[in-house]
């Protein structure tokens, strides 16, 4: 999957909203730390489901 192809921005811009929105707000409200380090830790949940995601994508979507 190219990174500027149709595909690939509504992917990540779907993906994007849904995690800024839903599951960043979410991991945060279970902390209580300061907002850097609240930052880091939900970069560090978000980065990997990126990843996770795009595999899955290219698994069972566009390989098809």
């Amino acid at each position: 999957m190219k990174l500027f192809s149709k595909e690939s921005i509504i992917f990540y811009s779907i993906l994007g909203a849904f995690t800024g929105f839903v599951i960043a707000p979410f991991i945060r409200s279970l902390m209580d730390y300061s907002t850097p380090v609240e930052l880091l830790i939900t970069t560090c949940f978000i980065i990997p489901m990126y990843i996770i995601a795009k595999r899955l994508l290219l698994k069972f979507f566009i390989n098809n």
